[in-house]
C-alpha cells in the first residue's frame, strides 16, 4: 500500500520551494524564470507556480527584459523591497534610535529620544512603544505594512527566545524584552546583541554578502564582535558569544566595567582614551585637547598634531590589534570588518592596530584575511537592527517548528 505523504511535509516542501525561490532572487537578481529553474533545481512547472504566487502577493515583481540571446525574450523577476515595512532600534543608555526601512534595510524615516534616568524594563519599553508610534506617524507608513521590529541592544541576548539574559547598561537579568513589546504593539518583535545585528546586516547586504567565515569587530564605548561560520551566525550558548572585549590583554592593566582588570575593552575602547588623556592632563602634561573630553576633541587634535592624543589613540590601537591578531590567530576568518564608532580615529588608532596585528598573527594567518573599515553612526546600528526582522523573513522554514497535524 502507498502511504500519501502527510500535509505537513507537502506544506514544508513547497515552503522551503518559496523560500529558495525568495532567496536566489535576494542573492542574484534579478534573474528570469529560466535562470531561476536552472539555479534552484526546482522544475519549470513548480518555478512557474512559485512565482506566480509572489507576484501576487507582491514578493516579487516584473523588471523588463532581459539580454536578447536569441529566441524570446525573457521577462525579469527581482525581489519588492516595498513589499514591507521593518522597525529597527537602537537601544542605548540614555536615547532610543529608530529607522523605518524597506525590505532592503534602505532607511526611509528616522526618528530618536531620549531615555529617562530610570530605566526599569516598564520605563525603557513604554519609551520603545513611543519611538514605534512616532516613527509611523512621521512616516505615514500603515502598521499593517510593518512585518516585524528588530532591536539591537548590548549585552547578553538569547536571540532565539527573546530574552535578555544581560544588560551592562540597564542592569538588567533575564528579561523577555520581545514577548512582552510583541504583545504591546501587536507585531513581531526580535531582539539581538546589537554586534551580532551589525553583523547579521554585513551577512545580507554588505562585505559579508556571500562570504563563508567572516567577523565583524566593533570598537567604540566597548568591544564587541559578531561570527559567522559556514554562512552560519554563531550566538553561542545563550547567546554570549562575541564578547572579545573581556579578553585579557594586560593583566594589571585597567579595572574594566566587568570587575576584571586589564579586558581588551579597559585598555582600547574609547573609554579608555578619554582616561589616558585625563590622567595625563591631570599631571600637567600640554595638550590642545579640552574638556568634555570625547572622540571626536581627541581625533581633531590629532590631526593638528597634538603629541598626547595621538598618543593615546595609538596606545589604544595597539591593544585592539593585539585583540584582532588572537580573532585570526584562533578563528581564521577571511574576513575582518571593523566598525563602530571608535573608527573614526583613522590611522591615528589603526595604523598601531596593522602594527600590532602583524606582530602577533601566527605566522601566514594573516595572508588571505582582507580587512574593511567601515565606520557606524548610529542609523547604521538602527539598521542593523532592521536586519534581524529581514533576516527572519528569509530564514529557511527547517528553522521553524511546523504545526502538528491534527
Amino acid at each position: 500500500m502507498t502511504t500519501q505523504p502527510r500535509r505537513g511535509n507537502r506544506d514544508l516542501i513547497k515552503a522551503m520551494n518559496r523560500n529558495l525561490i525568495l532567496n536566489i532572487l535576494r542573492g542574484h537578481g534579478p534573474l528570469s524564470r529560466s535562470q531561476l529553474t536552472e539555479l534552484s533545481g526546482l522544475s519549470v512547472g513548480a518555478v512557474s507556480q512559485i512565482t506566480s504566487a509572489l507576484i501576487t502577493e507582491n514578493w516579487i515583481k516584473e523588471d523588463g527584459e532581459g539580454d536578447y540571446t536569441g529566441g524570446r525574450r525573457q521577462t525579469m523577476l527581482r525581489l519588492n523591497p516595498t513589499a514591507g515595512h521593518v522597525i529597527g532600534i537602537k537601544l542605548m543608555e540614555q536615547r532610543i534610535v529608530t529607522v523605518l526601512t524597506d525590505l532592503e534595510t534602505t532607511p526611509l524615516a528616522y526618528l530618536e529620544r531620549p531615555l529617562p534616568s530610570a530605566q526599569s524594563p516598564e520605563v525603557v519599553i513604554e519609551g520603545l512603544r513611543g519611538v514605534i508610534d512616532g516613527i509611523l506617524a512621521a512616516s505615514g507608513v500603515s502598521r499593517s505594512r510593518v512585518v516585524g521590529v528588530g532591536i539591537g541592544l548590548a549585552g547578553v541576548i538569547d536571540y532565539d527566545r527573546g530574552i535578555v539574559h544581560y544588560s551592562p547598561y540597564f542592569h538588567w537579568r533575564d528579561v523577555p524584552l520581545a514577548d512582552i513589546l510583541s504583545t504591546q504593539i501587536g507585531l513581531p518583535v526580535y531582539i539581538e546583541n546589537d554586534v551580532n545585528s551589525l553583523t547579521l546586516t554585513e551577512q545580507l547586504f554588505g562585505a559579508g554578502h556571500e562570504v563563508a567565515n567572516f567577523v565583524v569587530v566593533t570598537v567604540g564605548r566597548g568591544i564587541g564582535m559578531g561570527m559567522v561560520f559556514n554562512h552560519q551566525r554563531y550566538q553561542g550558548t545563550r547567546g554570549g558569544a562575541g564578547e572579545l572585549g573581556h579578553i585579557t590583554v594586560e593583566s594589571n592593566g585597567l579595572p574594566c566595567d566587568c570587575g576584571k582588570f586589564g579586558c581588551l575593552e579597559a585598555m582600547a575602547a574609547d573609554p579608555a582614551v578619554f582616561r589616558y588623556v585625563e590622567q595625563a592632563l591631570a599631571q600637567g602634561i600640554a595638550s590642545r585637547v579640552r574638556p568634555p573630553i570625547t572622540l571626536q576633541r581627541v581625533v581633531d587634535a590629532a590631526r593638528e598634531g597634538d603629541e598626547l592624543a595621538r598618543s593615546a589613540l595609538s596606545r589604544s590601537g595597539r591593544y585592539l590589534g593585539m585583540g584582532l591578531a588572537t580573532v585570526i590567530n584562533i578563528l581564521s576568518p577571511s574576513l575582518i570588518v571593523l566598525s563602530g564608532e571608535g573608527v573614526i580615529a583613522e590611522d591615528y588608532r589603526l595604523q598601531s592596530t596593522m602594527e600590532a596585528l602583524h606582530e602577533h598573527t601566527f605566522d601566514g594567518l594573516l595572508d588571505n584575511v582582507r580587512i574593511v573599515v567601515k565606520p557606524a553612526d548610529e542609523e547604521l546600528w538602527a539598521r542593523g537592527a532592521a536586519g534581524l526582522v529581514v533576516g527572519k523573513v528569509f530564514e529557511s522554514p527547517l528553522l521553524t517548528p511546523l504545526t502538528q497535524d491534527a
